[in-house]
C-alpha cells in the first residue's frame, strides 16, 4: 500500500449487505475461489488461477504498489468468506485520474451487488481522495459490467487493444470514465 495517498481512505467501508475490508493475506483462500472461476476469471484479464500461491503472490503485488489498493468485500450475513474485491488498480497523478477494477463471485451476479458496492466506494473515493476522474476497462463482451458502469454514469470514452492475459490474445479493451464534479 502507499504510505500516502491511501492511508486517507478507511480501512473498512459498509454498504446496505455488504463489507469492504482492505484485502489481505488471510483473504487469498476465499479470492482463490473466486480468481479460479474461469466466468469469472475471463473479465479480470488474469490467467485463472490453480493454486492459492497465485492469490497470495497477487494480494503481494497489489500491497507493494504505491498507486493501487484492494478491498475485499464480504456479505452482512456471512463475514468469513469474500464474495470479491474491488479496488484502485492505477492513479495518475498528472491528470488526477483513478483507474478501477472489480469483480465478484458468480453466485452473487445479478443481484444488484456492484451497483451498491461502486456506488458506496466512489462516494467514499471521491470524499477522501483529490482525483477528478475515475476510468475502467471493460472487455466488450462483458455486458452485465457495461450496463453496470453506464448505470453509474461512466461513459465509453475510447476502444483500444490490449493483451488479455486470460486468454494470452491481444483483445479489445472499451475504455469508460467517470468525471466527477
Amino acid at each position: 500500500m502507499s504510505t500516502n495517498i491511501f492511508l486517507h481512505l478507511p480501512t473498512t467501508i459498509s454498504t446496505e449487505r455488504t463489507i469492504l475490508r482492505k484485502t489481505s493475506f488471510a483473504d487469498a483462500t476465499t479470492l482463490f475461489d473466486i480468481w479460479s472461476d474461469n466466468d469469472v476469471a475471463q473479465f479480470m484479464n488474469i490467467e485463472k488461477f490453480s493454486t492459492i500461491l497465485q492469490a497470495e503472490e497477487m494480494i503481494q503485488a497489489i500491497e507493494n504498489e504505491p498507486n493501487a489498493c484492494r478491498y475485499t468485500i464480504f456479505t452482512m450475513d456471512n463475514s468469513l468468506k469474500a464474495i470479491g474485491s474491488l479496488g484502485i488498480n492505477d492513479i495518475n497523478k498528472n491528470n488526477q485520474t483513478i483507474e478501477i477494477g472489480y469483480e465478484l463471485a458468480k453466485s452473487h451476479w445479478r443481484q444488484g451487488l456492484m451497483f451498491e458496492i461502486l456506488t458506496t466506494f466512489l462516494n467514499t473515493t471521491k470524499a477522501h481522495l483529490p482525483y477528478k476522474t475515475i476510468t475502467a476497462k471493460v472487455l466488450p463482451e462483458n455486458i452485465a459490467s457495461i450496463k453496470l458502469l453506464t448505470k453509474l454514469g461512466f461513459e465509453l470514452i475510447s476502444t483500444g487493444q490490449e493483451l488479455d492475459l486470460h486468454s494470452g490474445k491481444i483483445c479489445e479493451i472499451s475504455n469508460y470514465q467517470l468525471i466527477l464534479n
